[in-house]
């Protein structure tokens, strides 16, 4: 009786094995499979009129906006990614699998930044929601944002 409950125990913790080896990989490999197309994107100030150009990658399907800038490990200090939308919503964010601290700024269907979230700490599963709609979502590093003193009513230039 011992030897088959030993059995079932075994061949329980290798169905085990083999789902969490599935999902782990499938993460990994989702992370890495998935191509974003690049575009140059400016922030110009209303206070001084200064535009700062932005390399980011653009993130304008189901699949590309849940992937993100997961599994990352670092990013340049000019470059980030562009969420898009086709319609304003109220958008939410969490920091799962993200390694690198991000702000997160949100824009509406005109261009304006009408909301900032600082500092969003990587892996953390707490959810980030804007509190006015956006069509847009733009992630830079930590601390750039503020860096080139750019704050609520600045808008972004998107290159067609």
């Amino acid at each position: 009786m011992k030897l088959k409950k030993l059995k079932n125990y075994k061949f329980l913790f290798f169905i085990n094995f083999i789902i969490l080896s599935i999902f782990f990989t499938h993460n990994v490999t989702a992370c890495s499979d998935i191509k974003f197309a690049k575009k140059d994107i400016f922030i110009e100030s209303h206070n001084n009129n200064q535009k700062i150009k932005f390399k980011v990658e653009i993130a304008d399907t189901d699949l590309k906006r849940k992937t993100g800038l997961q599994c990352r490990t670092k990013m340049e200090l000019n470059e980030g990614m562009l969420f898009i939308w086709k319609t304003e919503d109220f958008r939410n964010f969490w920091m799962k699998n993200t390694f690198i601290p991000l702000d997160i700024i949100f824009i509406n269907k005109a261009y304006k930044i009408v909301d900032i979230f600082y500092n969003a700490k990587p892996y953390s599963l707490k959810s980030i929601s804007s509190k006015k709609k956006a069509k847009y979502v733009l992630e830079l590093n930590e601390g750039v944002f503020d860096t080139y003193r750019f704050d609520l009513k600045d808008r972004i230039i998107v290159n067609k």
